[in-house]
């Protein structure tokens, strides 16, 4: 119920704001728990995932936040950028 509370609360994101994954709703193997992203761009009409197995957490997934995230790859530091969905974020 606590899960659904929260994925149920939306936040009125802005460009810039540092976002993390709300408490059991990441569902993407980037950013970790406690790893901030930067709010890179608010969609105005959500993009749908386009996973075809309906079995995946991902399938129909509204995507409206794009996040930009650094990663360690191997010694250097990488900007990656992907799209997800703003209500499995919180902004601190």
């Amino acid at each position: 119920k606590k899960s659904l509370d929260d994925y149920s609360k939306s936040s009125n994101f802005q460009v810039g704001d540092i976002v993390f994954w709300k408490e059991n709703l990441k569902n993407r193997r980037l950013p970790a728990y406690n790893e901030p992203s930067i709010v890179i761009e608010v969609l105005d009409k959500p993009i749908y995932d386009s996973t075809s197995d309906s079995g995946s957490s991902n399938f129909k997934e509204p995507l409206t936040l794009k996040l930009g995230t650094l990663i360690r790859d191997d010694n250097e530091m990488r900007f990656i950028i992907f799209y997800y969905d703003g209500n499995r974020f919180i902004k601190k």
